[in-house]
């Protein structure tokens, strides 16, 4: 074992702390990063400084050339099947997630996000546009006052649809009201620290409706959202490790680990149901046909905190249903627990607050397309398409008109 004097101690640190961020350039899970650190950090200090040094460039090299050939080979676009992904980050001097501001992407999407776990045929390739506006959010223009602000996760942002699809548009399109989209995936939590941050940046009075999606929106399990903005640490660190993460190899790389590792139920399509409706093949999470089956629901305490403070702001709740649900009776399912909303309206009901089901509309517009062979979700995805949202688009102006006319 080579000995180390002072000053080769040194180097042989510089070279593992060197290695520490050539690791972070790869989208593989923290436990295995802090395994090969510690293997190469056990080598580096019985080697000696020069050893270190010497696998430390050649570690470097590697991550130069592994990111120039994803350039060249044109992977950093192609490994994405939507705009999500390649837009997708966090504002972190306001503490949630966001996409990239001013951005516009025009693509031909292959398929949904239900084909990429599935080895079915079951693809419905479609022109997206997605174009996102100054603060990161999907929309042509920023806000503007007396805008009527959408919160809600992908089903807001309209994941699957192209621009001139989504809720917001619609409802400006169709039916005159100016909408601004202030939707993201995550969950209610992720919902609050959006909105907190938008109420930080606009001081007036400012109308807002929230959209909870019967899928993930109803946890069993839920953590408080954080009320304070992130400190100035906590900002500079984020902002320090999306260099690492926000990179093309570490993109590609966590992709590829991640499909390598879903592989097997990719092959035996585990997390997606195959349904035949109006003689087409349609799919359906897994998961969520389990939320939809629940026979019970009670909103979790720390949750019901957080929806009290996000309903206080806002003028009205829309409920979001599965397309498991809306297509129930076409699958031999004539009546399914409601489990989610019956708990959702409760508290509605507590906490006086105007909250509507989306379902019924859905459903009744749904039986009537599907005897066209049309349908209002995706074939090969979880999300509503512009028939579906169209629907939604006219039970919220009407609810809307409603509420104004009394």
């Amino acid at each position: 074992m080579a000995r180390l004097t002072p000053s080769r101690h040194w180097i042989t640190a510089l070279a593992l702390l060197a290695t520490l961020h050539l690791l972070l350039f790869y989208g593989v899970p923290g436990g295995i990063q802090l395994a090969v650190l510690i293997a190469l950090g056990i080598f580096y200090f019985r080697a000696g400084a020069l050893p270190a040094v010497a696998t430390t460039l050649s570690l470097g090299v590697a991550t130069l050339f592994c990111s120039f050939a994803i350039h060249l080979l044109g992977l950093d676009k192609a490994m994405y099947y939507r705009p999500h992904e390649q837009l997708v980050q966090r504002d972190h001097a306001q503490g949630h997630r966001a996409y990239r501001k001013n951005a516009r992407i025009e693509m031909t999407a292959p398929h949904g996000d239900l084909k990429a776990l599935t080895a079915a045929d079951l693809a419905q390739a479609r022109k997206i546009i997605f174009q996102t506006d100054s603060a990161g959010f999907r929309n042509d223009k920023d806000y503007a006052d007396g805008d009527l602000v959408l919160i809600g996760d992908s089903f807001v942002v309209s994941m699957g649809d192209s621009q001139a699809d989504t809720l917001s548009t619609q409802l400006a399109n169709a039916r005159g009201i100016k909408a601004y989209n202030l939707g993201h995936p995550g969950d209610i939590s992720d919902y609050l620290s959006t909105w907190r941050a938008f109420q930080r940046q606009h001081a007036g009075p400012v109308r807002a409706v929230l959209f909870l999606f019967e899928g993930n929106d109803f946890g069993t399990t839920y953590k408080l959202s954080q009320a304070d903005k992130p400190t100035l640490l906590a900002r500079y660190a984020g902002e320090y490790y999306a260099i690492f993460t926000g990179s093309d190899l570490y993109r590609v790389t966590k992709s590829l680990y991640a499909r390598a590792t879903k592989a097997g139920s990719i092959a035996a399509s585990s997390s997606v149901r195959i349904e035949t409706l109006a003689g087409q093949k349609m799919g359906i999470y897994a998961p969520y046909i389990e939320v939809s089956e629940r026979p019970q629901y009670a909103i979790p305490a720390t949750m019901r905190e957080d929806l009290i403070t996000l309903v206080s702001g806002v003028k009205h709740v829309f409920f979001i249903p599965t397309n498991y649900r809306v297509y129930a009776r076409h699958l031999g399912k004539t009546a399914l627990p409601n489990a989610q909303w019956q708990a959702l309206s409760k508290l509605c009901q507590q906490q006086g607050w105007r909250c509507t089901d989306l379902t019924p509309d859905l459903t009744a517009a749904s039986d009537t397309l599907l005897a066209q062979g049309q349908f209002t979700w995706w074939l090969d995805d979880t999300h509503w398409n512009r028939a579906g949202i169209k629907i939604a688009a006219e039970v919220v102006a009407e609810q809307l008109r409603n509420h104004a006319a009394r």
